[in-house]
């Protein structure tokens, strides 16, 4: 079976890369090994004790992005899927600290920052500055690419020094991976700033109604999807991949591959050396946690039960740090939680009966390989211990679970391949997040990677945005010609300075350091209108951006054979500094000659 481009998963990623493809006319094929779509969007149910069948939604606590213009709501917009629901969350959430102290955090900026503003008074002009850096952040997707290089702990001291604010506000880390000494500072400032801005909300009839939704999408376009098809062989000839077979025996051919999935796994299925250096890279990172989460039908409303919030943080009074170390020893007796009582999300869930679900970060490492005895005694532990902690904080809940399932690890890593069932694939700390995250790119020229492995990372939004990028990309993909001879680079640099468009440069004061493989560094100043190659730099001179690259990637550039961005995501190009000034250079040389 030919076709145009073929994506292999259909988790978030994979569905909105062959969402966007196939809207855009291309015959495209996605290929599951699940009997369903949607990777860890989708639902699933339980006979309950008193007869009822209960839905549970396998993952989605909230979405956020989906406010009148964020980027995420856009997307949706763009593709033509109106025919979703999405429920704003209306009750604020509750984190609870300090023995029970409870902080009701409202799902709206303006109310959230006078809250932080009270609870913390000296600290107020910090705080609106903050929010004013977060907004910017959205807005327009300004990135100093310090910021990948410090935790989010760090870069939240430069507004406010104080440890109890920095923990109570970065409440969300658990839903990173990371605590906050160790995680990336821009990936958790987009993650903290698209929740405060972009809101809280819950897709109606949960995340498996997402996925339905825009699998029948790339249907009317066209595009087909292959489930219980798990893909077992992979063939490659020069440099590209050829085909794919599944399980089923059916070969599939196309000119582009997208793997929405993980690399360790999917790579290992081909029989090429140049993937070797690639897998080793990817092998050699840091992987998240997995994800422990008790489903617990229950027989009436949780408002009966006391429980007044949709989304609970129950931290048990410890910082991230020993949280995390909690969650990697598999000490769930001290460990904190977070709660989701989805009657409050979505009324109609479950006909006006409820359900609980009770969540925890966790490791495979913690677990006996599944199937065995000893994994189904563990099992049954670690649902005894979380009840037990359920029913300390609401006891009102004993006596009306009627339907329970336990999801580990390891339940995650069989139905997904994800290695040791990382839930939000690669780790966002500060050495591979952020633009330091792997790029799309593999050693096949007609192969790219989306979704929690790639950039920019896991969770619902960072897999949707991971899909738009990665198909814009491949949407936008140039057959690039071997050059006889490519043009000198200062040749290339001087005819940058004859573009200079001064009337773009009111107010900038730039100082730009080129380091081209085997070459001296080239330094480009713009000051007064002005821009000027230099040869070497005052040693009390600031450089703002500072960009490595090979000669031939800066000549596709200078050329339009690729774009900056795109050179950027495949790695090409690596930026230290304000990467808002290496995404103003288009702008600023643009005149024409």
């Amino acid at each position: 079976m030919k076709y145009d481009v073929i994506i292999i998963g259909s988790g978030m990623s994979g569905l909105t890369s062959a969402l966007k493809l196939s809207k855009a006319g291309k015959k495209v094929a996605v290929i599951e090994k699940h009997f369903m779509p949607g990777g860890y969007a989708t639902n699933f149910s339980r006979k309950g004790k008193d007869g009822n069948i209960y839905n549970f939604d396998v993952s989605l606590h909230s979405l956020s992005g989906m406010n009148e213009g964020c980027e995420t709501r856009k997307i949706f917009e763009e593709l033509g899927v109106n025919d979703l629901s999405f429920l704003k969350l209306k009750e604020p959430l509750a984190l609870i600290k300090n023995d029970r102290e409870v902080v009701k955090i409202p799902n709206d900026k303006d109310e959230y920052k006078d809250l932080l503003i009270k609870r913390y008074p000296n600290h107020e002009d910090g705080i609106n500055k903050l929010f004013m850096f977060m907004e910017n952040l959205i807005k327009n997707s300004s990135h100093d690419s310090n910021l990948d290089t410090i935790s989010v702990k760090d870069f939240l001291k430069i507004y406010i020094n104080n440890d109890d604010f920095i923990e109570e506000f970065c409440y969300l880390w658990v839903y990173i991976g990371l605590p906050i000494d160790k995680v990336n500072a821009y990936y958790s400032m987009q993650v903290i700033s698209r929740y405060i801005f972009g809101g809280h909300s819950y897709v109606k009839g949960g995340s498996g109604q997402f996925s339905k939704t825009l699998s029948n999408h790339i249907k009317n376009n066209g595009g087909d999807i292959f489930l219980s098809s798990e893909v077992i062989k992979i063939d490659t000839k020069n440099n590209k991949v050829i085909s794919v077979t599944t399980n089923k025996g059916d070969t599939f051919t196309a000119d582009e591959f997208i793997f929405a999935c993980d690399p360790n796994h999917i790579f290992s299925l081909i029989d090429n050396p140049i993937k070797n250096d690639y897998l080793k890279n990817i092998s050699n990172c840091e992987k998240s946690p997995g994800v422990l989460q008790l489903y617990l039908g229950i027989d009436c409303p949780t408002k009966n039960l006391g429980i007044e919030n949709s989304h609970i943080f129950y931290y048990n009074n410890l910082n991230s740090n020993e949280l995390y170390k909690c969650f990697e020893d598999g000490n769930i007796e001290q460990a904190g939680f977070v709660i989701v009582a989805y009657d409050k999300l979505d009324p109609d869930l479950n006909n006006g009966k409820a359900y609980l679900n009770m969540a925890m970060l966790d490791f495979s490492h913690n677990w006996p390989e599944r199937g065995t005895e000893e994994y189904e005694t563990k099992k049954q532990y670690v649902i005894d211990v979380m009840l037990k902690k359920l029913f300390n904080l609401y006891p009102k809940v004993k006596g009306h679970i009627q339907a329970i399932e336990l999801g580990t690890p390891r339940t995650t890593q069989r139905y997904t391949n994800n290695s040791d069932g990382a839930i939000y694939g690669l780790a966002q700390n500060i050495r591979q997040g952020g633009f330091k995250r792997t790029s799309f790119k593999t050693p096949f020229d007609n192969a790219i990677v989306v979704g929690a492995w790639s950039y920019p990372g896991g969770g619902y939004e960072g897999a949707i945005l991971s899909g738009s990028y990665g198909s814009t990309r491949l949407l936008n993909k140039r057959v690039i010609s071997n050059e006889n001879k490519i043009i000198p680079i200062n040749q290339l640099m001087n005819g940058l300075i004859r573009k200079f468009n001064p009337e773009n440069a009111e107010g900038l004061n730039i100082t730009y350091k080129f380091l081209f493989e085997g070459y001296d560094p080239i330094y480009l100043k713009i000051k007064n209108k002005t821009a000027k190659l230099l040869p070497k730099l005052e040693t009390t001179e600031k450089i703002d951006t500072a960009l490595s690259m090979s000669h031939e990637t800066w000549y596709k550039i200078s050329f339009n054979k690729i774009s900056g961005q795109d050179a950027l995501m495949d790695g090409l190009v690596k930026c230290e500094g304000n990467l808002k000034n290496f995404a103003s250079i288009p702008k600023i040389f643009n005149k024409s000659l």
